[in-house]
């Protein structure tokens, strides 16, 4: 029977502590415990256990570190192109055509024009500027 319950979560300090105790446990002469689960031997092969998995976790990081940057090159190389692309179809159809707009980029013709404030208050007022 275990001594702790299966969904009892560890902590690093826990564990450090742990590897401490193993090692300690390995330097008393002469241990022999009543119950074989609690033996050198099965320290030696639960610590074991631990540092395969913990390289496992190590190996698994380092492919995730590895994966995502191959997503951030994809990400760039498409950007990069696309960029490109984008430039490509100013050039060649014009900054207010159909072709640039499919490509989520404001048509030169769709901003919309703004007068001078002077002219706009000019014109709300019905006054013409004078010569000074």
């Amino acid at each position: 029977m275990s001594n702790i319950k299966p969904d009892t979560r560890v902590t690093a300090q826990e564990a450090d502590a742990d590897i401490d105790a193993y090692l300690a446990l390995k330097a008393i002469p002469g241990y022999t415990p009543h119950n074989p689960a609690h033996s050198v031997e099965a320290a030696t092969a639960a610590y074991n256990e631990l540092l395969a998995a913990e390289e496992d976790v190590l190996l698994a990081e380092n492919a995730l570190a590895a994966a995502r940057d191959a997503v951030m090159d994809g990400r760039r190389a498409l950007r990069n192109v696309i960029i490109g692309a984008k430039n490509e179809v100013r050039v060649i159809y014009g900054l207010s055509s159909n072709e640039l707009a499919s490509l989520g980029i404001k048509k030169k013709s769709d901003y919309a024009r703004h007068s001078s404030p002077a002219r706009k208050s000019e014109a709300d007022t019905g006054t013409t500027p004078t010569a000074g």
